[in-house]
């Protein structure tokens, strides 16, 4: 399948199968890091169905993403949709979770997660599910690294201030 067949397969195909259904063998050839390739894609509707196709049959299997592993991570520096970074962000989710017993991060790597967060979250145009996803992350490593909490602490204190979480 060309790249052009796989976007159109993403931007037409998809629609035929239930969510419970996601898996690499329907994506007839399309594989993970295709998809990480296709959610950087310029048509955000593309891209945000690449990111969430890949999220899904990635939380559904999580070995799977062992193989894509540096490339999802590369891909958090150049990733500026926000209805992929809601995807992304809830794979980071997931490996910041006890639930994540398959993949170590290295400290370098969830430190750069944390940088990532914090930005993201602090974006004036950032979706609540996107800081809801950035909150969580941070507040899962804020155990290990303890100047989060005050940091996490001033964040929400602010978001008060500017009306921007209701209680």
């Amino acid at each position: 399948m060309t790249y052009n067949e796989k976007l159109a397969f993403l931007s037409v195909t998809l629609r035929s199968f239930e969510v419970t259904d996601f898996s690499l063998e329907m994506l007839q050839g399309i594989t993970l890091a295709d998809l990480l390739n296709i959610s950087l894609e310029k048509d955000k509707k593309v891209a945000f169905r690449a990111a969430w196709v890949f999220e899904t049959i990635v939380l559904k299997n999580t070995a799977l993403l062992k193989s894509v592993l540096p490339q999802f991570l590369n891909n958090l520096k150049k990733q500026k949709n926000w209805s992929c970074l809601r995807s992304y962000t809830k794979i980071l989710l997931f490996l910041t979770s006890k639930k994540n017993k398959e993949y170590i991060l290295q400290n370098e790597i969830e430190e750069e997660i944390i940088e990532h967060s914090f930005q993201w979250m602090i974006e004036p145009a950032c979706p609540v599910a996107v800081l809801v996803n950035c909150l969580d992350i941070l507040n899962n490593l804020r155990k290990k690294y303890p100047w989060i909490h005050e940091e996490l602490q001033a964040q929400i204190n602010y978001f008060n201030e500017q009306n921007l979480v209701q209680p």
